[in-house]
Protein backbone atom coordinates (compact mmCIF):
# COMPACT_ATOMS: atom_id res chain seq x y z
CA UNK A 1 0.00 0.00 0.00
CA UNK A 2 1.34 3.54 -1.34
CA UNK A 3 2.12 5.96 1.99
CA UNK A 4 0.11 8.25 0.47
CA UNK A 5 -3.59 6.07 -0.22
CA UNK A 6 -5.76 7.16 2.66
CA UNK A 7 -6.82 4.32 4.85
CA UNK A 8 -10.82 4.35 5.38
CA UNK A 9 -11.02 5.66 9.07
CA UNK A 10 -8.30 8.17 8.35
CA UNK A 11 -8.42 11.87 9.52
CA UNK A 12 -8.13 14.07 6.08
CA UNK A 13 -5.21 16.25 7.88
CA UNK A 14 -4.04 12.94 9.12
CA UNK A 15 -3.84 12.17 5.04
CA UNK A 16 -2.35 15.17 4.08
CA UNK A 17 0.11 14.92 7.22
CA UNK A 18 1.34 11.56 5.42
CA UNK A 19 1.59 12.99 1.99
CA UNK A 20 3.72 15.73 2.81
CA UNK A 21 5.67 13.42 4.86
CA UNK A 22 5.91 10.75 1.93
CA UNK A 23 6.69 13.96 -0.60
CA UNK A 24 9.81 14.67 1.93
CA UNK A 25 7.92 18.53 2.19
CA UNK A 26 9.18 20.99 4.54
CA UNK A 27 6.63 22.32 7.29
CA UNK A 28 3.46 20.48 7.91
CA UNK A 29 0.16 20.80 6.37
CA UNK A 30 -2.22 23.57 7.97
CA UNK A 31 -6.29 23.12 7.36
CA UNK A 32 -7.36 26.16 8.37
CA UNK A 33 -10.83 26.61 10.64
CA UNK A 34 -13.17 29.03 8.32
CA UNK A 35 -16.60 30.78 8.52
CA UNK A 36 -19.26 29.61 5.92
CA UNK A 37 -21.83 32.37 4.52
CA UNK A 38 -23.97 32.28 7.46
CA UNK A 39 -20.97 33.01 9.63
CA UNK A 40 -20.84 29.98 11.48
CA UNK A 41 -16.92 28.11 11.93
CA UNK A 42 -15.95 25.28 10.19
CA UNK A 43 -13.11 23.12 10.48
CA UNK A 44 -11.97 21.11 7.48
CA UNK A 45 -11.68 17.97 9.15
CA UNK A 46 -15.12 18.38 10.16
CA UNK A 47 -16.94 19.62 7.46
CA UNK A 48 -14.72 19.92 4.01
CA UNK A 49 -15.52 22.46 1.38
CA UNK A 50 -16.52 20.13 -1.87
CA UNK A 51 -14.15 22.73 -4.10
CA UNK A 52 -11.49 21.30 -1.35
CA UNK A 53 -12.12 18.01 -1.79
CA UNK A 54 -12.35 18.00 -5.64
CA UNK A 55 -9.08 19.96 -6.07
CA UNK A 56 -7.61 17.30 -3.38
CA UNK A 57 -9.33 14.43 -5.17
CA UNK A 58 -7.65 16.03 -8.69
CA UNK A 59 -4.43 16.40 -6.83
CA UNK A 60 -3.55 13.09 -5.44
CA UNK A 61 -5.18 11.14 -8.29
CA UNK A 62 -8.28 9.10 -6.08
CA UNK A 63 -12.08 9.59 -6.19
CA UNK A 64 -13.40 12.40 -4.60
CA UNK A 65 -15.40 10.24 -2.21
CA UNK A 66 -12.46 8.67 -1.07
CA UNK A 67 -11.39 12.07 0.25
CA UNK A 68 -15.52 12.86 1.30
CA UNK A 69 -15.37 10.01 3.39
CA UNK A 70 -12.48 10.98 5.66
CA UNK A 71 -14.24 14.04 6.20
CA UNK A 72 -16.29 13.80 9.87
CA UNK A 73 -19.02 15.16 8.88
CA UNK A 74 -19.64 11.97 6.26
CA UNK A 75 -18.51 9.86 9.01
CA UNK A 76 -21.16 10.80 11.30
CA UNK A 77 -24.07 12.49 9.21
CA UNK A 78 -25.75 14.02 13.02
CA UNK A 79 -22.29 15.00 14.68
CA UNK A 80 -22.64 18.41 16.14
CA UNK A 81 -20.12 20.89 17.82
CA UNK A 82 -20.81 19.60 21.42
CA UNK A 83 -19.21 15.90 20.27
CA UNK A 84 -15.98 17.27 18.47
CA UNK A 85 -12.81 17.26 20.55
CA UNK A 86 -11.69 21.39 20.20
CA UNK A 87 -9.08 23.05 22.05
CA UNK A 88 -10.92 26.20 22.01
CA UNK A 89 -15.23 27.10 21.79
CA UNK A 90 -15.83 27.45 18.00
CA UNK A 91 -17.75 30.63 18.94
CA UNK A 92 -19.99 32.29 16.50
CA UNK A 93 -19.32 35.59 17.78
CA UNK A 94 -17.70 37.88 15.50
CA UNK A 95 -16.67 39.82 18.44
CA UNK A 96 -14.61 36.75 19.50
CA UNK A 97 -12.29 36.86 16.61
CA UNK A 98 -9.16 37.63 18.75
CA UNK A 99 -9.63 34.51 20.15
CA UNK A 100 -6.95 31.81 19.19
CA UNK A 101 -7.23 29.64 16.41
CA UNK A 102 -9.62 26.88 15.70
CA UNK A 103 -8.06 23.46 16.33
CA UNK A 104 -9.18 20.11 17.18
CA UNK A 105 -8.29 18.65 20.25
CA UNK A 106 -6.68 15.02 19.25
CA UNK A 107 -5.94 12.16 21.37
CA UNK A 108 -4.92 8.50 20.30
CA UNK A 109 -4.70 4.70 21.25
CA UNK A 110 -1.07 3.12 21.87
CA UNK A 111 -2.50 0.32 20.72
CA UNK A 112 -3.56 1.12 17.52
CA UNK A 113 -0.29 3.06 17.12
CA UNK A 114 1.63 -0.56 18.22
CA UNK A 115 -0.20 -2.72 15.83
CA UNK A 116 0.76 -0.05 13.00
CA UNK A 117 4.56 -0.21 14.23
CA UNK A 118 4.27 -4.11 14.28
CA UNK A 119 2.36 -4.78 10.53
CA UNK A 120 5.28 -1.84 8.95
CA UNK A 121 2.44 0.13 8.14
CA UNK A 122 2.55 4.26 8.48
CA UNK A 123 1.08 5.66 11.88
CA UNK A 124 -1.88 7.64 10.86
CA UNK A 125 -4.81 9.44 13.37
CA UNK A 126 -7.86 7.36 13.15
CA UNK A 127 -10.86 10.09 12.56
CA UNK A 128 -12.40 8.68 15.85
CA UNK A 129 -9.19 10.01 18.18
CA UNK A 130 -11.18 13.37 16.78
CA UNK A 131 -14.23 13.13 18.36
CA UNK A 132 -15.48 14.14 21.94
CA UNK A 133 -17.90 11.59 22.23
CA UNK A 134 -15.80 8.52 23.86
CA UNK A 135 -13.00 8.07 26.29
CA UNK A 136 -11.96 4.44 24.58
CA UNK A 137 -10.72 2.61 21.72
CA UNK A 138 -13.77 1.04 20.34
CA UNK A 139 -11.58 -1.64 18.74
CA UNK A 140 -9.41 -2.83 21.83
CA UNK A 141 -11.59 -0.90 24.81
CA UNK A 142 -8.80 1.05 25.49
CA UNK A 143 -8.42 4.70 27.21
CA UNK A 144 -7.31 7.20 24.45
CA UNK A 145 -4.31 9.59 25.93
CA UNK A 146 -3.34 13.18 24.58
CA UNK A 147 0.24 13.30 26.07
CA UNK A 148 3.31 11.44 25.58
CA UNK A 149 3.66 8.56 28.29
CA UNK A 150 7.12 9.54 28.61
CA UNK A 151 7.39 13.41 28.80
CA UNK A 152 3.85 14.51 29.40
CA UNK A 153 3.98 16.57 26.27
CA UNK A 154 1.04 16.90 23.90
CA UNK A 155 2.57 18.05 20.79
CA UNK A 156 3.92 15.22 18.12
CA UNK A 157 4.35 15.11 14.56
CA UNK A 158 4.43 12.49 11.94
CA UNK A 159 7.86 11.53 11.38
CA UNK A 160 9.75 9.52 8.79
CA UNK A 161 12.10 6.52 10.13
CA UNK A 162 14.79 4.99 8.69
CA UNK A 163 14.02 1.58 10.33
CA UNK A 164 10.61 0.88 8.31
CA UNK A 165 7.12 3.78 7.66
CA UNK A 166 6.63 6.90 9.10
CA UNK A 167 5.62 6.46 12.94
CA UNK A 168 3.92 9.20 15.76
CA UNK A 169 6.47 10.83 17.60
CA UNK A 170 6.63 13.15 20.49
CA UNK A 171 8.76 16.22 19.44
CA UNK A 172 9.61 16.53 23.31
CA UNK A 173 11.63 13.72 23.12
CA UNK A 174 10.92 11.74 20.02
CA UNK A 175 10.06 8.80 21.03
CA UNK A 176 7.13 6.70 19.24
CA UNK A 177 3.54 7.78 20.84
CA UNK A 178 2.63 3.89 20.73
CA UNK A 179 3.91 3.14 24.43
CA UNK A 180 1.52 2.32 26.63
CA UNK A 181 0.49 4.37 29.33
CA UNK A 182 1.91 2.61 32.49
CA UNK A 183 -0.98 2.85 34.93
CA UNK A 184 -3.34 1.55 31.80
CA UNK A 185 -1.61 -1.04 32.22
CA UNK A 186 -1.28 -1.93 35.96
CA UNK A 187 -4.79 -1.24 36.26
CA UNK A 188 -6.03 -3.28 32.84
CA UNK A 189 -6.74 -6.73 34.73
CA UNK A 190 -9.33 -4.92 37.28
CA UNK A 191 -10.51 -2.59 34.74
CA UNK A 192 -11.05 -3.92 31.88
CA UNK A 193 -14.68 -4.87 32.76
CA UNK A 194 -15.71 -1.35 33.38
CA UNK A 195 -14.18 -0.25 30.43
CA UNK A 196 -15.98 -2.52 28.45
CA UNK A 197 -19.52 -1.70 29.90
CA UNK A 198 -18.86 1.99 28.90
CA UNK A 199 -16.86 1.61 25.90
CA UNK A 200 -20.59 -0.48 25.04
CA UNK A 201 -22.52 3.47 25.62
CA UNK A 202 -19.80 4.75 23.49
CA UNK A 203 -20.56 2.77 20.86
CA UNK A 204 -24.82 3.63 21.17
CA UNK A 205 -23.72 7.23 20.95
CA UNK A 206 -21.38 6.30 17.85
CA UNK A 207 -24.46 4.56 16.02
CA UNK A 208 -26.74 7.78 17.03
CA UNK A 209 -24.31 9.64 15.44
CA UNK A 210 -24.01 7.85 12.44
CA UNK A 211 -28.18 8.06 12.36
CA UNK A 212 -28.90 4.66 13.94
CA UNK A 213 -31.50 4.11 16.38
CA UNK A 214 -30.49 2.67 19.13
CA UNK A 215 -30.87 -0.16 21.02
CA UNK A 216 -34.51 -0.57 22.57
CA UNK A 217 -34.05 -2.70 24.96
CA UNK A 218 -31.41 -0.83 26.24
CA UNK A 219 -33.11 2.92 25.48
CA UNK A 220 -36.57 2.24 25.76
CA UNK A 221 -38.50 4.69 23.29
CA UNK A 222 -35.54 6.58 22.56
CA UNK A 223 -34.33 8.04 19.20
CA UNK A 224 -31.04 8.66 17.97
CA UNK A 225 -31.17 12.17 18.49
CA UNK A 226 -32.58 12.00 21.97
CA UNK A 227 -29.84 9.90 23.16
CA UNK A 228 -26.79 12.69 21.66
CA UNK A 229 -29.38 15.49 23.31
CA UNK A 230 -29.64 14.09 26.47
CA UNK A 231 -25.98 12.85 27.01
CA UNK A 232 -25.06 16.62 26.08
CA UNK A 233 -27.60 18.21 28.07
CA UNK A 234 -26.57 15.75 31.28
CA UNK A 235 -23.40 17.00 30.76
CA UNK A 236 -23.83 20.70 30.16
CA UNK A 237 -26.31 20.44 33.27
CA UNK A 238 -24.15 19.06 35.78
CA UNK A 239 -20.99 21.77 34.50
CA UNK A 240 -23.05 24.36 35.25
CA UNK A 241 -24.14 23.24 38.56
CA UNK A 242 -22.30 25.75 40.09
CA UNK A 243 -25.04 26.76 43.23
CA UNK A 244 -24.42 22.94 44.65
CA UNK A 245 -21.03 22.66 43.75
CA UNK A 246 -20.26 20.20 46.75
CA UNK A 247 -22.58 17.74 45.58
CA UNK A 248 -21.09 17.78 42.10
CA UNK A 249 -17.81 17.53 43.59
CA UNK A 250 -18.85 14.25 45.37
CA UNK A 251 -20.36 12.97 42.36
CA UNK A 252 -17.74 13.50 40.15
CA UNK A 253 -15.39 11.61 42.68
CA UNK A 254 -17.43 8.54 42.40
CA UNK A 255 -16.36 8.28 38.80
CA UNK A 256 -12.41 10.57 38.79
CA UNK A 257 -10.36 7.53 40.24
CA UNK A 258 -7.86 5.50 38.48
CA UNK A 259 -10.00 3.26 36.69
CA UNK A 260 -11.36 6.12 34.07
CA UNK A 261 -8.62 9.04 35.09
CA UNK A 262 -5.15 6.69 34.77
CA UNK A 263 -4.07 8.91 38.01
CA UNK A 264 -4.13 12.36 35.63
CA UNK A 265 -4.67 15.22 37.44
CA UNK A 266 -6.68 18.21 35.97
CA UNK A 267 -9.77 16.62 35.53
CA UNK A 268 -11.71 18.81 38.72
CA UNK A 269 -13.64 21.42 36.19
CA UNK A 270 -15.23 20.50 32.79
CA UNK A 271 -16.20 23.51 30.93
CA UNK A 272 -19.49 25.45 31.44
CA UNK A 273 -19.84 25.94 27.14
CA UNK A 274 -19.33 22.44 25.84
CA UNK A 275 -18.02 19.99 28.79
CA UNK A 276 -17.49 17.06 26.45
CA UNK A 277 -15.99 18.82 23.51
CA UNK A 278 -13.36 20.95 25.68
CA UNK A 279 -12.37 18.23 28.08
CA UNK A 280 -9.20 16.20 28.59
CA UNK A 281 -9.61 12.83 27.83
CA UNK A 282 -9.68 11.76 31.68
CA UNK A 283 -12.57 14.08 32.41
CA UNK A 284 -14.50 12.97 29.03
CA UNK A 285 -14.48 9.32 30.15
CA UNK A 286 -15.64 10.51 33.79
CA UNK A 287 -18.53 12.68 32.16
CA UNK A 288 -19.70 9.81 29.81
CA UNK A 289 -19.61 7.28 32.40
CA UNK A 290 -22.43 9.63 34.31
CA UNK A 291 -24.14 10.07 31.57
CA UNK A 292 -23.95 6.07 31.02
CA UNK A 293 -24.90 5.48 34.41
CA UNK A 294 -28.27 7.67 33.78
CA UNK A 295 -29.05 6.62 30.75
CA UNK A 296 -28.07 2.58 30.98
CA UNK A 297 -28.27 1.30 34.31
CA UNK A 298 -26.03 -1.58 33.26
CA UNK A 299 -23.01 0.93 32.61
CA UNK A 300 -23.25 2.09 36.01
CA UNK A 301 -19.58 1.91 37.42
CA UNK A 302 -20.20 3.40 41.00
CA UNK A 303 -22.92 0.79 42.03
CA UNK A 304 -22.58 0.19 45.54
CA UNK A 305 -25.48 -0.05 48.27
CA UNK A 306 -24.26 2.55 50.53
CA UNK A 307 -24.86 5.05 47.53
CA UNK A 308 -27.78 6.48 46.25
CA UNK A 309 -28.62 6.64 42.44
CA UNK A 310 -26.73 8.72 40.66
CA UNK A 311 -29.59 10.06 38.47
CA UNK A 312 -31.21 11.21 42.50
CA UNK A 313 -27.85 13.25 42.67
CA UNK A 314 -27.54 14.62 39.31
CA UNK A 315 -31.35 16.28 39.53
CA UNK A 316 -30.77 17.48 43.37
CA UNK A 317 -27.72 19.61 42.18
CA UNK A 318 -28.54 20.51 38.82
CA UNK A 319 -30.63 23.98 38.86
CA UNK A 320 -34.59 23.52 38.98
CA UNK A 321 -35.74 25.40 36.11
CA UNK A 322 -33.03 24.20 33.64
CA UNK A 323 -33.58 20.97 34.24
CA UNK A 324 -37.85 21.35 34.10
CA UNK A 325 -36.62 22.80 30.20
CA UNK A 326 -34.64 19.97 29.76
CA UNK A 327 -37.26 17.31 30.59
CA UNK A 328 -39.97 18.97 28.89
CA UNK A 329 -38.47 19.08 25.99
CA UNK A 330 -39.82 16.55 23.39
CA UNK A 331 -36.74 16.21 21.35
CA UNK A 332 -33.65 16.57 23.78
CA UNK A 333 -35.39 14.14 26.54
CA UNK A 334 -37.22 11.06 25.50
CA UNK A 335 -40.17 9.71 27.71
CA UNK A 336 -37.99 7.11 29.64
CA UNK A 337 -35.45 9.64 30.66
CA UNK A 338 -38.31 12.07 31.75
CA UNK A 339 -40.21 9.59 33.63
CA UNK A 340 -36.31 8.74 35.68
CA UNK A 341 -35.80 12.16 36.33
CA UNK A 342 -39.41 12.71 37.63
CA UNK A 343 -39.00 9.45 39.52
CA UNK A 344 -35.67 10.89 40.95
CA UNK A 345 -37.20 14.42 41.82
CA UNK A 346 -39.66 12.55 43.83
CA UNK A 347 -37.40 10.60 45.61
CA UNK A 348 -35.91 13.94 46.36
CA UNK A 349 -38.99 15.63 47.47
CA UNK A 350 -39.34 12.72 49.88
CA UNK A 351 -35.80 12.76 51.51
CA UNK A 352 -36.34 16.73 51.99
CA UNK A 353 -39.28 16.35 53.69
CA UNK A 354 -38.19 13.54 55.90
CA UNK A 355 -35.17 15.56 56.60
CA UNK A 356 -37.20 18.99 57.26
CA UNK A 357 -39.72 16.84 59.49
CA UNK A 358 -36.69 15.44 61.18
CA UNK A 359 -35.39 19.08 62.01
CA UNK A 360 -38.82 20.17 62.90
CA UNK A 361 -38.72 17.23 65.64
CA UNK A 362 -35.33 18.05 66.95
CA UNK A 363 -36.33 21.53 67.44
CA UNK A 364 -39.63 20.73 69.31
CA UNK A 365 -37.72 18.44 71.59
CA UNK A 366 -35.19 21.26 72.92
CA UNK A 367 -37.22 23.88 73.32
CA UNK A 368 -39.68 21.27 75.70
CA UNK A 369 -36.36 20.13 77.43
CA UNK A 370 -35.44 23.50 77.63
CA UNK A 371 -38.99 24.48 78.90
CA UNK A 372 -38.76 21.97 82.03
CA UNK A 373 -35.72 22.79 82.82
CA UNK A 374 -36.50 26.14 83.16
CA UNK A 375 -39.68 25.36 85.06
CA UNK A 376 -37.94 22.75 87.61
CA UNK A 377 -35.87 25.91 88.24
CA UNK A 378 -38.50 27.62 89.10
Amino acid sequence: MSFVEPFADELLSSWLARVRCDQRAPGEPLLRAYRNRAGHWRHPDVNPKKSMIAELATSAGISESQVAKLGLCYRYPRITPDFVAWHHVPSDDPNRDVAPALTLQLSWCSRCLAEDYAVGRPAYIRADWAMAAWGFCFRHHWPLVDRCVSCGSSHWAIKRSSQGPPRMCCIRCRRGLERAHPRALELEPAAQPIWIKIAAFEAALRGALRGKVPDQFRFNDTSAGQLLEESAKICLLFARAHGRWRLRDRLLSRFATPVLTLDNVGTNEPSCEMPLALASPSLRRCLIAICAAMLDADCDPTVRTRYEPVVDVWARMVDSIALQQFIQDRQACSPTVRRTVEAACHRNEKIERMSALRSASSAYKTLFRDAAAFSSRD
